[in-house]
């Protein structure tokens, strides 16, 4: 809580600064990076809540279900700077896609002149962050649709449903998602904030003229200028004010929609069905877009020269050797995660273990504020807070800016499976003489193991991907692969782009790997 508290402390430090507000208010690019902002946050957030709950309503209860989390495990490691990139490369005037319609179709000798990445609309903004997102909403669906009551609960409306002539898409739209949705609302709003607010990715595929308001509070907040400085302290406080207007908006848009809603949903059974065929593409869908990014990152990695229209580039592992030549981007980012992951399980477990469950729910708040607060705000308010404690451009401020948004991450995800924990077990142990550190160890860690191991690779892969908080408080000290790629975007180095990239996807994907397949029970059925 105090790291947090310093942060939104100052970073509300210049909110009485007029004349940085008139310079704010005088910016060309004020209005249009708003509107691009709030454009590409909603339409990238409602895309990806429409994948995701078409791919669920379409698969919950099939054979595919109980696989699904495995695959969207491997969905959520590649980080959203890498997928941008792979997706650049992909649509590009001289990507993937052009070199074959010019083989197949045209002919082309030279790039053609289409507007894919950079387009003023946002359209290849909103594509990858909705492809992101979507596995995310996916897996906090799958998580209430796991919970023992709710997999009873409806079941037993479903058979009442059937009964009354619904089809299964009725049951969907009329039982399940009235009940589903005010769940999924904090994790909407942080994707919502996510998207409107991300600078990474902004630059790397995000309209430039205007650019997203975020990528302008970007730009003044790294000038060399203490006026551009100014100015980008309180667009962000400005950027963060637009946003809750929005979400107020939109949640008073749904009080007054929600007579309408209820009298649309109680008017019967209906035949409207959703072919299960149709979810299953989908996933196929999604599954393949993340592979195909993947092998175009290698490829372009090993790329020496590609000319356009040759569909395969000549190898060369220079950009591979200049890497591993000079690794201390990568040494840092792996201590990063490693480090913040562990010791944010430690601490949440100490809580867990040792804390009444009701003080679970202020901790939950300041979570969801954590992660549901622009990143730019939260990042430039710890910034300045560690500037006046000595931390900033030090390892120990480093790995206290990552710790915090992993740590929240990683509280959301253990809570419930942590508090689900069947209490007999310990009644059970103690009748048995087991002390509390043997059924501690024995008995408890091994039964939560796969929601332990999947928070801490949950943790590993959010902190990988830190960006504003390694690009502030580093100060320029310290280099991690984010900074590096974010970096590499502006140039023309599309090789050591693509391995940075890739090397961004690689140890968060391994991590989860390792995490589901140590998550297996340990006993086998005779």
């Amino acid at each position: 809580m105090l790291p947090f508290a310093l942060s939104l402390i100052f970073a509300l430090s210049n909110v009485f600064d007029g004349q940085a507000w008139r310079d704010l208010l005088a910016h060309p690019q004020l209005w249009p990076g708003l509107r691009l902002s709030l454009f590409t946050g909603a339409a990238s957030a409602t895309l990806a809540l429409l994948v995701a709950l078409l791919i669920v309503s379409a698969i919950y209860n099939t054979d595919k279900w109980h696989g699904l989390t495995t695959n969207i495990g491997a969905m959520l490691a590649l980080p959203h700077l890498a997928l941008a990139v792979g997706f650049g490369l992909l649509v590009m005037p001289s990507g993937v896609i052009a070199r074959l319609v010019a083989a197949l179709f045209t002919g082309w000798q030279s790039p053609p002149n289409w507007i894919s990445t950079h387009d003023p609309w946002g359209v290849g903004l909103i594509v990858v962050l909705a492809i992101k997102e979507a596995p995310f909403i996916i897996w906090m669906l799958a998580g209430i649709l796991n919970g023992p009551d709710v997999q009873r609960s409806f079941a037993g409306q479903r058979a009442a449903a059937l009964s009354l002539g619904h089809s299964t898409g009725s049951i969907w739209l009329r039982v399940f998602l009235p009940q589903l949705l005010p769940k999924l609302v904090w994790p909407m709003v942080i994707v919502f904030v996510y998207a409107a607010t991300v600078v990474d990715v902004a630059l790397a595929i995000g309209p430039t003229q205007p650019p997203t308001l975020a990528s302008v509070i970007w730009a003044d907040i790294n000038s060399e200028l203490v006026a551009s400085n100014a100015r980008g302290q309180v667009g962000a406080l400005f950027l963060s004010g637009a946003i809750a207007l929005a979400l107020f908006a939109a949640w008073a848009l749904a009080k007054i929609l929600a007579p309408s809603l209820r009298k649309f949903l109680v008017q019967g059974p209906s035949h409207w069905a959703i072919p299960s065929w149709l979810g299953n593409a989908k996933l196929k869908a999604l599954m393949a877009f993340y592979f195909i990014v993947v092998m175009l990152l290698l490829f372009m990695s090993l790329a020496q020269l590609w000319p356009f229209p040759d569909l395969g580039p000549s190898i060369s592992f220079a950009a591979w050797g200049r890497i591993f030549n000079t690794p201390q981007a990568l040494i840092t980012s792996l201590g990063l995660a490693f480090a913040t992951s562990a010791t944010a399980l430690v601490l949440l477990i100490f809580w867990l273990e040792t804390q009444p469950e009701k003080l679970d729910r202020p901790l939950m708040w300041l979570c969801l504020a954590i992660l549901g607060l622009p990143a730019i705000l939260v990042g430039l308010g710890q910034y300045r807070a560690f500037l006046n404690l000595g931390l900033t451009g030090t390892a120990l401020g480093l790995f206290l800016a990552h710790l915090m948004p992993v740590t929240a991450y990683m509280f959301i995800v253990l809570q419930s499976p942590y508090r689900r924990f069947d209490p007999r077990w310990r009644t059970s142990a103690g009748g048995l003489m087991a002390g509390f550190g043997k059924f501690f160890w024995a008995i408890k860690l091994p039964l939560l193991k796969a929601p332990i191991l999947a928070a801490y690779a949950i943790g590993f892969a959010v902190s990988f991907s830190q960006y504003i908080p390694a690009q502030l408080v580093g100060a320029g000290r310290f280099s991690t692969l984010p900074i590096e790629a974010v970096t590499l975007t502006s140039g023309n180095n599309r090789p050591l782009l693509a391995a940075f990239a890739l090397l961004l996807a690689v140890p968060p994907f391994l991590v989860f790997v390792l995490a589901a397949h140590f998550s297996k029970s340990r006993w086998r059925p005779v």
